[in-house]
């Protein structure tokens, strides 16, 4: 499971830290609501630098992404709703972190993120920290 930073390569956007090379090796999955922070991301870069419109590269990342084989697109379920509303009521305010968590708990599997405020924050909340996986670059 990834966060939305390491699919924005996909729509050539650069990550700070990130080794674009770090999802080769990797099958990696998304929930499918995170899509809005992605399309979030991809608009603001866009109008950071003026452009009249957006590159055919980011299009081409972006239905990559959502028809493609290479990540595989999570829906969520009651249970994932369920999770990620508790840890909002603690005092997360990111849905879009709230969601990679719970959606990563329920299918057992670990999430790969660079938010390390994250990860602290669940494990002072007495919550699964273990399933986000902190990513460091080697920069």
């Amino acid at each position: 499971m990834v966060d939305t930073t390491f699919l924005l390569p996909y729509l050539g956007i650069k990550v700070r830290g990130l080794d674009e090379d770090v999802l080769s090796s990797l099958s990696p999955c998304y929930p499918v609501i995170m899509l809005v922070e992605l399309l979030g991301v991809l608009y603001k870069e866009a109008k950071k630098k003026g452009l009249e419109e957006l590159p055919e590269q980011a299009l081409e990342g972006f239905n990559s992404i959502v028809y493609g084989k290479e990540v595989k697109l999570i829906f969520p379920t009651e249970e994932d709703l369920r999770l990620g509303y508790e840890v909002m009521r603690r005092g997360w305010k990111d849905i879009f972190d709230v969601m990679l968590y719970a959606t990563a708990k329920r299918l057992e599997i670990k999430a790969l993120t660079m938010d390390s405020s994250f990860k602290n924050f669940l494990k002072e909340s007495n919550l699964d920290h273990e399933v986000l996986e902190v990513f460091k670059s080697k920069t």
